[in-house]
């Protein structure tokens, strides 16, 4: 395009290199996104060649008169008067009007009937007025309003304005343009860009005034071709703009978002996600009722593996089978008596265990961990069967399903952060990016709710070290959002309530798990009994174990559930604690922990240990 300016800036070489960079970067971009056509039509007879109404029919433009009122707050009200001259009946008319990185708004034809579209790339005006689209002379009157988004560059301030669109597709008789301005608007730096794309316009066709006195500038021309574009542009002094559109509403939005997350998990959580409410007392023995197989399913509803292999030492307790440790980590189950009078759940677990195999006989180690799974499989709705009514559930439906739309709740609000980030800048947001964020998000945030609803049937341990492994991966897609969140606005301060926010929603959702009144008072227990394994007061460990000598071992076997089975083995180091006859060390010049070179406390434990992670992790 050919540059006009005021006198003043005539010899600018630097503006005429801009030029010729914007005219070169239009050229390269236009055939990707200039998809509206202005100023073309077709006939009732013929088809449009495609859904945007490429020409069918021709018509002649022959007046385009555009005024324009520019507003303070970076505004342009806009009024376009075309007349055309149709020499055959059309059945529709297209007209380009801006589209871009700005909004488009009241949109109206004077007293005809068409129909707006506007779009990012390519926003039309479609005339469909029978009356309108006549053999003869029509004249069109199309109105809208442009509001420009507040740009980001502290040097400097900008007004730029297409008042001729370059898509327009038909010749034009007569180009007549009027712009006014502010009173205070600086005109030294106005340009005026105009020509055609690919070829300049050598020939002048237009000419351009700007009358600061009149605050405005004119542009007139004549026999104006096809594909011609007219630019206004100046460099303002920065802040000249007042109260143009800002981004900044999308980081009360972003927090918006986030407060109204924490309100809803709030009083989701006080509706249906709650604990009831149970008396804490100390726990210094076996709970009644609970047996050590039932105490991951109080938990989480299911019976493990592990849990199996707890009945199993409970049955060498009793009596009913003897363990062999032949050599490291290999196991013979020597049968003892049948549990005639036992519950149902331990007769199946005992009759699957040994079955073909008679009393005396061994069960050898290829065959034992078959058949764990079998005894995990028939005894489940045995041990579910203690938990169907309401009040002994482990997770009430209500506090479930408020947990998942929690975790899902959590997942959009994290998402839609990362998405309005985008808009504080004014740009498309990156909808595949924000879904994917969300859904990071909702999985990070399950893990983590299983990682501590396993807490209380874990070892200490491993229960730490898996919730860390999950606060850290709930972290990704939380640091990743804020992260994005700060990069789009370069707002740092978004960051702090972003995580805030994020981490309580989190703590909502973890204890967004309300039990039965009958499970929680258990699970208590349950929870005081594994404090007490843990760190046993010697006065009551000492009375405990004097009433009964079995007490040790009888405890033994929760410590194993709990993961504890060390800490309890070392408080009975220095008390009178018989071997378990139910089981034997067979292997040659078993090294043990102490310089006795026989077995203490702490040596049983650790086989017993042994014994159920070796069949556990196969």
């Amino acid at each position: 395009m050919n540059k006009i300016t005021i006198s003043k800036t005539n010899k600018n070489k630097a503006l005429h290199i801009t030029a010729l960079l914007a005219l070169a970067l239009a050229i390269f971009v236009l055939p990707f996104t200039a998809t509206a056509f202005a100023g073309v039509g077709y006939t009732e007879s013929e088809e449009p060649e495609n859904s945007k109404g490429v020409q069918g029919g021709a018509f002649e433009v022959t007046d385009y008169d555009l005024t324009a009122e520019v507003g303070k707050d970076h505004t342009y009200t806009v009024e376009e008067k075309i007349s055309v001259n149709i020499p055959d009946k059309l059945q529709s008319m297209e007209f380009a009007i801006p589209s871009g990185n700005f909004r488009i708004s009241d949109i109206v034809v004077e007293d005809t009937q068409y129909e707006a579209k506007t779009a990012s790339e390519a926003s039309t005006v479609v005339i469909s007025d029978p009356e309108k689209l006549t053999k003869g002379a029509h004249a069109y009157t199309i109105r809208y309003r442009i509001r420009e988004y507040r740009d980001h560059d502290a040097s400097k301030d900008m007004f730029y304005f297409d008042v001729l669109l370059p898509e327009w597709k038909q010749p034009i008789g007569n180009v007549s343009i009027n712009v006014t301005f502010p009173d205070d608007f600086p005109f030294d730096d106005m340009q005026c860009y105009a020509g055609q794309f690919g070829v300049q316009d050598a020939n002048n066709k237009i000419t351009f005034k700007a009358d600061d006195a009149a605050h405005s500038v004119s542009v007139k021309g004549q026999m104006i071709p096809e594909n011609f574009g007219i630019t206004l542009k100046a460099q303002l002094p920065d802040g000249y703009w007042e109260k143009a559109l800002d981004g900044s509403w999308s980081i009360t939005a972003i927090m918006l978002i986030m407060s109204g997350l924490l309100l809803i998990l709030l009083i989701l959580w006080i509706i249906g996600g709650r604990d009831p409410r149970v008396k804490r007392e100390s726990v210094t023995k076996p709970v009644e009722g609970l047996t050590p197989v039932e105490i991951g399913y109080i938990f989480n509803s299911e019976v493990r593996t592990r849990d199996v292999l707890n009945l199993i030492l409970q049955f060498a307790q009793k009596g009913y089978l003897t363990i062999s440790e032949y050599e490291p980590k290999h196991y013979r189950l020597i049968k003892g008596e049948t549990p005639v009078n036992e519950e149902r759940m331990y007769r199946n677990a005992f009759r699957i265990l040994f079955e073909d195999v008679y009393k005396g006989r061994a069960l050898t180690m290829d065959k034992i961990g078959p058949r764990l799974e079998k005894i995990r499989e028939a005894i489940t709705d045995d041990v579910a069967a203690g938990f169907t009514t309401s009040e002994s559930s482990p997770f009430t439906p209500v506090s479930r399903a408020f947990r998942i739309a929690g975790i899902i709740l959590l997942g959009i609000g994290v998402g839609l952060s990362c998405m309005f980030s985008y808009y504080y800048d004014y740009r498309s947001p990156n909808y595949f990016e924000a879904l994917l964020v969300a859904a990071a998000c909702g999985f990070a945030a399950l893990l983590l709710c299983e990682a501590i609803d396993s807490r209380d049937s874990a070892s200490a341990d491993s229960g730490r070290y898996a919730e860390l492994l999950a606060v850290m991966i709930f972290a990704l897609p939380v640091i990743y959002t804020v992260y994005r969140v700060v990069k789009n606005t370069g707002k740092p301060y978004a960051a702090i309530p972003m995580i805030i926010t994020a981490g309580i929603a989190e703590f909502f959702i973890v204890i967004m798990r309300a039990r039965g009144s009958e499970n929680a008072a258990i699970v208590s227990k349950v929870r005081r009994l594994r404090h007490f394994i843990s760190h046993p007061t010697p006065k009551e460990l000492l009375e405990n174990h004097l009433a009964d000598s079995d007490y040790y071992y009888d405890m033994l076997l929760y410590a194993l559930a709990f993961g504890a089975e060390e800490a309890w083995a070392i408080s009975f180091l220095t008390l009178d604690v018989p071997e378990p006859e139910w089981y034997s060390d067979e292997i040659e010049g078993h090294a043990f922990s102490n310089l006795r070179g026989t077995p203490t406390t702490i040596d049983y434990a650790r086989d017993f240990r042994s014994f159920i992670r070796t069949f556990d992790n196969n």
